[in-house]
């Protein structure tokens, strides 16, 4: 309901202050100067509210992939065949032919850390000790990759973490039905494992020489990059709003700290789920969040009048007329004031 009331003039002095962030707390006072000359202004009624305040962040985001990584895949010669960009990789599919000879992209959980090999007997490291086997989980995937192929040494080898013979020979029949020279040690310029299918981000021309291989993650992702303020906003976890049509929400995925030729700032990436990149443009708005205050008394910063000596009040309407009450002014969110000294529910003017 709007009314005409009597307020002072300080009231406008002292909200402009607050909303230009003159004001964070009780004893600052940006318009302790301001007369206190009485004037009839239109005015309504706001209750005074216990809640949660939540200050808000916006931001521009690009739209992609986000951030690529390099295959450790270390090849010298050209290129004979290739996916486009932008190609989905799914298990068993080849990244790349170099000189006739493909590189196969493996679902794993464990990523190929050494050669596979037959050890010798008497092999021994630098240190003059003993190698012995090779054996352990990336040995086991290897060896379920190639059951799954169907070679598996007429039916003596078998998934038991162990590189001995039998895998030794399945592995050379693999490599002579995929064009590799059959030696039987297997290495990151015949196959990748990677836990995740991902997409082909590098672009090939057939007879152009190798280059590092880059891919990213399939899901469309927002990446920020702005002030280190916005690791407050956008924490790893946090569930971010984006302003799409319909709506959508994202998860944060990465923040962090990155320091380059253009100086330190925060590097966002969001996750949006189910969404095309092409539905998005190529940047959109997000808006992350900070609670600055959990089960405060909050008012309008529009109700605070700013006294002469430093002091805070507030009108209250208690049904049957108005009286000014002093308040303590913890402090300021926006256009949300969290104070002390007034009950939920009470009813404060504030200035149209």
């Amino acid at each position: 309901m709007v009314r005409t009331s009597t307020i002072g003039s300080a009231v406008a002095a002292s909200a402009l202050a607050v909303l230009a962030g003159g004001c964070s707390s009780s004893g600052d006072n940006p318009a302790s100067a301001a007369p206190e000359a009485e004037t009839s202004v239109d005015t309504e009624l706001a209750p005074v509210v216990r809640q949660d305040v939540v200050e808000t962040q916006k931001a521009q985001a690009a739209v992609g992939y986000g951030t690529s990584i390099t295959l450790p895949v270390e090849l010298v010669g050209l290129v004979t065949w290739a996916p486009p960009p932008l190609t989905t990789l799914k298990s068993g599919d080849v990244l790349v032919e170099v000189g006739g000879r493909p590189v196969f992209f493996v679902l794993g959980e464990s990523p190929l850390y050494r050669p596979l090999r037959l050890v010798g007997r008497w092999e021994v490291d630098e240190a003059g000790t003993r190698l012995g086997q090779q054996k352990g989980a990336d040995v086991a995937q290897f060896q379920q990759y190639l059951l799954d192929l169907g070679f598996d040494d007429k039916g003596r080898m078998t998934l038991d973490e162990v590189f001995g013979l039998s895998t030794q020979r399945a592995v050379k029949d693999w490599q002579k039905s995929v064009g590799h020279p059959a030696t039987g040690i297997v290495d990151s310029a015949q196959i990748v494992f990677m836990t995740s299918e991902v997409l082909l981000q590098t672009e090939y021309r057939v007879g152009q020489s190798f280059t590092p291989i880059e891919v990213t993650g399939t899901g469309t992702v927002l990446t920020v990059s702005g002030s280190t303020t916005l690791r407050e906003f956008f924490p790893e976890g946090a569930t971010i709003d984006v302003s799409a049509e319909p709506p959508v929400t994202g998860v944060v995925t990465r923040s962090s700290r990155v320091s380059d030729d253009d100086g330190v700032r925060q590097l966002i990436e969001i996750s949006v789920d189910g969404v095309n990149p092409d539905e998005l443009g190529q940047s959109v708005e997000v808006v992350g969040s900070l609670t600055q205050a959990t089960d405060a008394l909050t008012v309008p910063v529009r109700a605070l009048l700013a006294m002469s000596d430093g002091r805070w009040q507030v009108e209250v309407d208690n049904g049957g007329g108005v009286q000014r009450v002093e308040v303590e002014l913890v402090s300021v969110i926006g256009t949300t004031a969290i104070i002390d000294g007034l009950d939920e529910g009470d009813n404060v003017v504030i200035p149209l």
